[in-house]
C-alpha cells in the first residue's frame, strides 16, 4: 500500500512541457536509506508534437528547508515525437533529502548556456518516503517464482542488534538489477534462488556491478539443492567457497544439524529433500555441517562474503513457517552483515568529511587563496596606511610641499597596483589545484580496486569550470555544515553519460569546492610499490617501510617496529597530507572494520601510501593536481 502511494505522484501543469514522466520507480519498491546512492529509474514519453525534444533531463534533490537543490543530475534527452524513452540514474540521498524534482531542460542555441539559466519544465515531482535506518537489514531477494523468505523475516527485529529490523524486497526480473555496483548501495543482502545466471538473463554490466559490491561489502546468499543445474557453471561459480559435487536426495537431518536448522520439536525425517554435495575450497568456513555434508558455508570476498546453502530454503522442511523463522533469524543475525556493512551503521554521526574539509580550508589559508581577494586587500591597506602615515606626516610637516607630494604619490602607487593585478588577472590563465585524498582497497581475487577519493578544488580567480570522468565514477558534493550560503547556492551538474561530466562547478580562491568520488578501477592501474607500508596480522602490525606489492614482505629483515593494538591507519613515520589524513580518519573510526577484522585474526594484509594518481581528469582551464593515497592490499588465500 505504501509502494502504491509513493507511486502515486503529481505532475505540475507547465504549458511549455513537451513530455511527461510515464513511469518513476526510486530505490527498490521505494525502499531507500539515508546518505546512500540509490537508483532512479524514469521513463519520459513525448506528447503528441510535431519537433522533437532536445536537451537535458534534470533531476533535482530538495531539502525540507529550501526550494534550492542540494544535488542535481542531468542526462542528454533526444526524443522524439510520441517517443518513449527510459533513462537510469543513481541518487545521492542527503541527510535532509525531502523530494526529487524532475524536469526537462531545453538546449538553447548557445552551447556555453548553463542550465541554471535556461527555463526548466516540471513533469514531475517525486515526495520520498520515510527512509529505513542505517541500521536495519534491507534484503533484496531474486527469484522468478514465488518465495516465502518475505514472510519468514520481514518486519522482523534481530536479536542481539540493537532493534534493527529486516525488511525484505522481492525481485521477480533480473532485468531490475542495477547495472553499476552503486546501486546496491543501501542494500546489505542479496539471495537468489531459482534464477538462471547467465548472461542472457544478467547482463556482463550487471555480474560485475554485483561481485563489485559484494567485495566492497555486500553479503551475497545462494540458495541450493535443485539450484544445483544453474549455480553449475555461472559467473558466480568460481568465487564460491565451495565446489559443487553432486545433488542427493535425502531425508535425514544429523540431530546437530537439525537444532542450529531450527528443526526442534519437528520431525523433519519424513520429508524427502535435495541436498547439494560440497567440497570446501580455500577459505571455505563451515557454519552448519558435519565431516560428510557441509550445509551452510561462508567465505570472504574482499570486505564482504558469500554464503552457500546446500538446500532449497523455499521447499519443505526448510519452508516450514517454525523452521524458516528460526534459520533465518540465526543466519541474519550471526552473518547478515559483513564488518563493512555492520560498522555502517555509525556512518552517519561520523565527522571525518567535516574535519577533512576543514583542512582543505586550513590548505588554502596557508596557500594564500583565502579571504578577502587582493585587489579588494589593497584598497583597505594602503589607505589605511596613507591616512595613518599622512596625518603623522602633516602633524610633524615642515613643509607643505612635502605633504602634497606624499599624499600624490601614495594615490598614484594605490592606483598603478590595483589597476596591474587586475590586467594580470584578465591576462594571465586561472590556474585550478584539485587536492585528492583518497583510500584504494585492492581485491585480488578478481583484479579490482575500489577508490574512495575526498577532493578539494580551489582557483586563483573566481571561475566557472567542467571536470570529467571515466564512465563508473561517482561524485557527490560532501555533506558539512556550510555556513557560506553563497557558495551553496550555485553548485555544478553532475551528467551520469558514457563520460560522467561535473558541469558548471563554481570554484574560487575564496572557499575551495569539495566532494567525495567513487570508482572500481582494474588492477593494472595500481602502484609497483608502497611507501610507509604495514603488515597488519592479527593483533599485531609490524613497520615496513618501502614494500614492493608484488613480493612477500621480509619480516625478518625488516626495521621492526610493532604495535600490539592495532590503531588502522597508523601516522607513524607520515608528514603532512598523509599524516592528517591518517588520523582522521584514525579518529572517526572511518576503517574501524578493519580493526574488527584483525580482533578476528582474518588473513594478513599490507596497508600503505603512495602518490600515484589512479584516474584519467580532464579539466577546463590549467589544472594541478596534488594526489595522496592510502592502499589496503588484501593477498588472496590459495591464489
Amino acid at each position: 500500500m505504501k509502494t502504491v502511494l509513493f507511486l502515486s505522484l503529481f505532475s505540475v501543469s507547465v504549458a511549455l512541457s513537451v513530455a511527461e514522466a510515464a513511469d518513476v520507480n526510486f530505490g527498490f519498491n521505494g525502499r531507500y536509506k539515508t546518505g546512500t546512492w540509490v537508483p532512479l529509474r524514469i521513463t519520459v514519453e513525448s506528447k503528441a508534437q510535431p519537433t522533437p525534444f532536445t536537451g537535458n533531463l534534470v533531476v533535482d534533490v530538495q531539502s525540507f528547508s529550501s526550494d534550492t537543490h542540494t544535488e542535481r543530475y542531468a542526462t542528454e534527452l533526444h526524443l522524439r515525437a510520441s517517443e518513449k524513452q527510459e533513462k537510469n540514474f543513481y541518487i545521492y540521498c542527503p541527510k535532509n533529502a525531502a523530494q526529487l524534482v524532475v524536469q526537462l531542460v531545453p538546449r538553447t542555441s548557445s552551447k556555453n548556456t548553463a542550465l541554471e539559466n535556461t527555463q526548466p519544465s516540471v513533469i514531475q515531482e517525486v515526495p520520498l518516503q520515510t527512509p529505513l535506518s542505517r541500521k536495519d537489514y534491507l534484503v533484496l531477494v531474486l527469484t522468478e517464482s514465488g518465495d516465502k523468505l518475505k514472510r519468514f523475516i520481514d518486519k522482523k527485529q534481530l536479536t542481539g542488534s540493537d532493534g534493527a529490523q529486516v525488511h525484505v524486497e522481492p525481485l521477480q526480473d533480473s532485468s531490475l538489477l542495477p547495472q553499476d555496483w552503486i546501486g546496491y548501495n543501501a542494500v546489505d543482502v542479496l539471495v537468489i534462488r531459482q534464477t538462471v545466471l547467465t548472461e542472457r538473463r544478467i547482463s556482463k554490466a550487471q555480474q560485475t556491478a554485483l561481485l563489485d559490491w559484494v567485495q566492497r561489502g555486500g553479503t551475497l546468499i545462494l540458495s541450493g539443492g535443485n539450484n544445483f543445474s544453474i549455480l553449475r557453471g555461472s559467473f558466480l561459480e568460481p568465487f564460491l567457497p565451495v565446489e559443487l559435487k553432486s545433488v542427493k536426495k535425502t531425508d535425514r537431518l544429523p540431530n546437530p544439524v537439525r537444532e542450529k536448522l531450527g528443526f526442534q520439536g519437528l520431525n523433519a525425517n519424513s520429508t524427502v529433500f535435495e541436498c547439494i554435495q560440497f567440497a570446501s575450497k580455500v577459505g571455505c568456513e563451515t557454519l552448519i555441517g558435519t565431516e560428510e555434508q557441509i550445509y551452510v558455508a561462508k567465505r570472504k570476498f574482499g570486505d564482504g562474503q558469500i554464503i552457500c546453502l546446500a538446500f532449497d530454503y523455499n521447499t519443505l522442511p526448510f519452508s516450514e513457517q517454525q523452521v524458516g523463522e528460526t534459520f533465518w533469524h540465526g543466519l541474519l543475525s550471526r552473518y547478515g552483515k559483513s564488518a563493512r556493512h555492520f560498522i555502517d551503521q555509525y556512518a552517519l554521526v561520523l565527522q571525518h568529511e567535516e574535519k577533512i574539509h576543514e583542512e582543505f580550508l586550513s590548505t588554502s589559508a596557508k596557500a594564500g587563496l583565502i579571504g578577502v581577494p587582493i585587489v579588494k586587500l589593497l584598497f583597505i591597506l594602503l589607505p589605511i596606511y596613507l591616512l595613518s602615515f599622512g596625518g603623522l606626516l602633516f602633524y610633524f610637516r615642515k613643509s607643505k610641499q612635502k605633504g602634497r607630494t606624499y599624499w600624490i604619490g601614495g594615490c598614484v602607487l594605490v592606483l598603478l597596483s590595483a589597476s596591474t593585478i587586475g590586467a594580470a588577472r584578465n591576462v594571465l590563465p586561472s590556474s585550478i589545484t584539485a587536492d585528492q585524498l583518497s583510500i584504494l582497497s585492492v581485491y585480488p581475487e578478481r583484479q579490482r580496486a575500489h577508490l574512495l577519493s575526498y577532493i578539494s578544488v580551489r582557483a586563483t580567480a573566481r571561475a566557472e569550470t567542467s571536470i570529467g570522468y571515466t564512465k563508473d565514477s561517482f561524485i557527490r558534493y560532501q555533506e558539512v555544515e556550510d555556513s557560506h550560503v553563497e557558495h551553496r547556492q550555485k553548485i555544478g551538474t553532475l551528467f551520469q553519460d558514457s563520460q560522467v561530466q561535473l558541469r558548471e562547478l563554481p570554484v574560487g580562491p575564496w572557499y575551495p569546492t569539495t566532494y567525495v568520488k567513487e570508482v572500481f578501477l582494474d588492477v593494472s592501474k595500481l602502484p609497483r610499490a608502497l611507501e610507509n607500508a604495514w603488515y597488519v596480522t592479527g593483533k599485531e602490525m609490524t613497520y615496513l617501510g618501502d614494500v614492493a606489492l608484488d613480493a612477500d614482505p621480509d619480516l625478518s629483515t625488516a626495521s621492526l617496529q610493532q604495535q600490539m593494538t592495532p590503531q588502522i591507519p597508523p601516522d607513524t613515520e607520515l608528514k603532512g597530507k598523509r599524516k592528517w589524513f591518517a588520523r582522521i580518519l584514525r579518529q572517526e573510526y572511518v576503517l574501524r572494520h578493519l580493526e574488527a577484522e584483525a580482533a578476528a585474526s582474518l588473513p594478513p594484509y599490507l596497508i600503505g601510501w603512495t602518490s600515484q594518481g589512479f584516474t584519467n581528469v580532464s579539466v577546463d582551464g590549467n589544472v594541478k593536481t596534488d594526489d595522496e593515497t592510502l592502499v589496503i592490499f588484501r593477498p588472496t588465500p590459495g591464489l
